[in-house]
């Protein structure tokens, strides 16, 4: 069976050695909403449910993984947002809130609820509820993790709820360490976009570090990746390998630059990796093309066009 795919949860009764552990897991599971459904499924416990209001409450924490899809979120301390896929919601006791995936995308979600000492002085030191929204940057290691957790609770084993529990802190320092809390405050998306072709074109003669101009723009490699996409319709770094072939065209017609210049001047690691990609870009070899443009630019007088000065 395929244990990623397909619907699981398990409702923990109390258990006074797994409260004295410091960690409680008292609910969790996954799921798969199909876009259109209605949300959330009813197979749930009544207390689980959104009341009429569309507004919930718990007395626990969760930690609520959105693996695939989008949606929206509100709580008393978040405006509503847009959560998108690799995202994560900390849900904290008292604090009504709301979340649904998108209708023509459904989502695929994976939670865990939870107690205890050791969860209270976590959250309260680390977390608070007004950045409940946080964008994983590392959202295979967490879903990973997650997968693990629940396949502990499919076990009959001693000590099998301390040991799906001791999960919960791998998850929160990696919500910690590896993510970034959205804000209303945060760019949109156009902004980012814009933002990021901006450093491209400034640097065009190194290769991008994507995940360090997404902490540079401050916010998470998933939103900016997505974000960018959606501007621009490329990945950032087929946009930047499109204005470096671009810029290529120039160095090797205007400026006369040879092959392997033009292949050090934009930052490639070899010459031959960037004839393959100016090949597979423009159908000819950088060799040939720019032969080609010389002569096609000779031809009517017979002598090679005037050379354009340096950049």
């Amino acid at each position: 069976m395929n244990h990623s795919t397909h619907n699981f949860s398990r409702y923990l009764p109390a258990d006074a050695e797994a409260l004295n552990w410091g960690w409680h897991i008292l609910d969790a599971g996954r799921q798969t909403v199909p876009a259109g459904m209605e949300y959330p499924i009813s197979d749930h416990p009544s207390s689980y449910l959104f009341g009429s209001d569309k507004r919930r409450i718990l007395d626990e924490f969760q930690i609520v993984f959105i693996v695939s899809g989008q949606g929206r979120f509100q709580s008393k301390s978040m405006p509503e947002c847009q959560i998108q896929s690799g995202s994560a919601l900390l849900l904290f006791p008292g604090e009504w809130h709301h979340y649904r995936p998108a209708p023509e995308t459904g989502w695929q979600e994976y939670w865990v609820g939870f107690h205890g000492s050791e969860a209270a002085r976590i959250l309260q030191s680390f977390f608070n509820p007004q950045h409940a929204l946080i964008h994983c940057d590392d959202a295979p290691a967490i879903a990973r993790i997650f997968r693990q957790l629940l396949n502990w609770l499919e076990q009959a084993q001693v000590g099998r709820d301390q040991i799906a529990a001791s999960h919960i802190p791998m998850l929160l320092a990696l919500l910690k360490s590896n993510a970034t809390q959205v804000t209303p405050q945060a760019r949109s998306d156009a902004e980012l976009a814009l933002q990021a072709k901006a450093e491209m074109l400034q640097q065009i003669h190194a290769r991008t570090d994507l995940k360090a101009l997404a902490r540079k723009l401050g916010t998470s490699y998933s939103r900016f990746r997505f974000a960018f996409k959606k501007e621009t319709g490329h990945s950032p770094r087929e946009f930047e390998n499109q204005i470096k072939l671009s810029r290529a065209r120039d160095l090797l017609h205007f400026h006369h630059k040879s092959v392997s210049e033009t292949a050090h001047l934009l930052g490639y690691s070899s010459v031959y990796y960037f004839s393959r990609a100016f090949k597979q870009h423009y159908g000819l070899s950088p060799k040939i093309w720019a032969e080609r443009k010389r002569l096609t630019a000779a031809a009517p007088s017979g002598k090679s066009p005037p050379r354009k000065p340096e950049i």
